[in-house]
């Protein structure tokens, strides 16, 4: 999920049921039309269609996928889910939404068919993060909470191409390496960003964030946090990620790990299908943010307690990488800029599953079966 969605033309950012949408003049603020508003109701993802004609936003709470045609916000069409949805986006033909519900299963809704209900085209045992297209349009991709991501045939998703298997922990995010198609990109919590041959399933490189992350007490900090509510974990989460492409030989990306005020940016190269990967300069904030997002030689960091876009300019010449802050943005101008910020660590242990021990009970139960037959 994310807050923030930039192209071309313009920068939009969610808070609460408002948009704001920026084009470098002006800003153009709505709130999202609901029918009957409910208490808490919130936007959960924000996204532009990449051929700029869409905007489309999903609601938590009344569970409602709204598209909007640009530049007006008056042209919208409105579609009610049957379930809350965890990812919203569009296939590669800009005509159709994808939304992964917290059910475990993909919807396909036809944005130019208002009466759509929605076509189910696979599903999971476990609750869906993150699901992708294939730019040919060939294939849907899918992750889930239970460590896995799917490679479906599209339209036939009945056939099952691969399954990623490697991560240990819930699969947030999935990408399409943008330098080299044939391979895919994944972040988990268990604190790893991992690239796949996705079409026989096979991992092909791996990055261990934690190991870049020079504060360990953040870790400490984190495994007392979760202990309480009898989590078991090893590694800081990757809770944000974004990827763009540098050249015809690499890319950029980063992550932003659990509470650490430093971003991790990575240059990953690759030739003749061996990868290799390159930290480059930590990238400090103010802030953990709310939302991040790589577009057009740009970083954009999204503060939702400051309501504010910081823009990183990121010039990439003769092997190097310079980061520099460009600007930042007010948005929400003439809003009341408060809002409720979400404890992390609550959102973050709704991933994570409980590790229960039933053998201790079963070991009472059974001393104390043999305590009454002796007696």
């Amino acid at each position: 999920m994310s807050s923030i969605a930039v192209n071309d033309n313009y920068i939009a950012v969610a808070k609460g049921m408002r948009i704001d949408r920026y084009d470098s003049a002006k800003h153009d603020c709505i709130n999202i039309p609901i029918s009957k508003p409910l208490e808490n109701d919130c936007i959960s993802d924000i996204v532009i269609s990449p051929d700029c004609k869409y905007l489309a936003v999903v609601s938590s709470v009344s569970k409602q996928l709204t598209v909007f045609e640009l530049p007006l916000w008056d042209n919208y069409k409105s579609f009610t889910l049957p379930r809350s949805a965890s990812k919203i986006r569009f296939t590669s033909d800009n005509k159709h939404l994808l939304v992964a519900d917290k059910t475990g299963d993909v919807l396909l809704y036809d944005i130019n068919n208002p009466s759509d209900s929605g076509t189910k085209l696979l599903g999971h045992l476990s609750l869906l993060l993150d699901v992708l297209q294939t730019n040919d349009g060939k294939y849907i991709i899918t992750s889930d909470r239970d460590e896995k991501i799917k490679v479906s045939s599209y339209p036939n998703t009945y056939n099952i191409q691969t399954y990623c298997l490697g991560h240990k922990e819930f699969v947030k995010h999935i990408e399409i390496l943008p330098h080299d198609e044939n391979y895919l990109t994944s972040t988990s919590g268990d604190g790893t960003i991992k690239i796949w041959d996705y079409l026989n399933g096979r991992l092909v490189h791996t990055i261990d964030a934690n190991d870049d992350i020079k504060d360990a007490q953040l870790l400490e900090d984190f495994v007392k946090v979760m202990n309480d509510d009898e989590i078991e974990v090893e590694k800081l989460p990757i809770v944000h990620y974004t990827i763009s492409r540098l050249d015809d030989n690499s890319s950029l990306l980063v992550v932003a790990v659990h509470t650490s005020n430093a971003l991790l940016p990575y240059k990953i190269e690759s030739e003749n299908n061996h990868f290799n990967h390159k930290l480059l300069e930590r990238i400090t904030v103010e802030r953990f943010p709310a939302a991040i997002k790589l577009y057009d030689s740009s970083l954009y960091l999204y503060d939702d307690m400051e309501c504010t876009v910081q823009v990183l300019k990121i010039e990439y010449k003769e092997n190097k990488i310079n980061i520099q802050s460009d600007k930042v943005i007010k948005m929400f101008e003439k809003d009341d800029t408060s809002i409720d910020i979400k404890d992390n660590n609550e959102s973050i242990k709704l991933l994570y599953k409980r590790k229960f021990d039933n053998v201790q009970e079963y070991q009472e139960r059974k001393k104390q079966r043999l305590e009454k037959s002796v007696s």
